[in-house]
C-alpha cells in the first residue's frame, strides 16, 4: 500500500513529506505506520485516506488500510 500511495503522490508531484504536512502529523509517525512499525487509529487512517485522495484524486478507502489499524 505504501508504494501505491507514493505512486499516487509522485504522479501529482507530491511526496510523503507533503502528505504528512497536510495531515498535520510528522513524517516519522506516518512512515512508522506505513512501515507497520506502529498501528494507527481509525481516525488517523480516515484522515490519511481523505488527505491522499484530496491531494491526488485517488479513491483509497479505509478498507484498503485494515492491516495498519489497531
Amino acid at each position: 500500500m505504501k508504494d501505491q500511495i507514493r505512486a499516487a503522490l509522485k504522479s501529482n508531484r507530491y511526496n510523503l513529506t507533503h502528505l504528512a504536512d497536510n495531515m498535520g502529523y510528522s513524517l516519522t509517525h506516518l512512515s512508522n505506520v506505513l512501515n507497520k512499525k506502529n498501528k494507527a487509529s481509525k481516525p488517523f487512517i480516515f484522515l490519511l485516506c481523505a488527505t491522499v485522495n484530496n491531494m491526488t484524486g485517488s479513491t483509497f478507502t479505509t478498507n484498503d488500510f485494515q492491516e495498519y489499524m489497531k
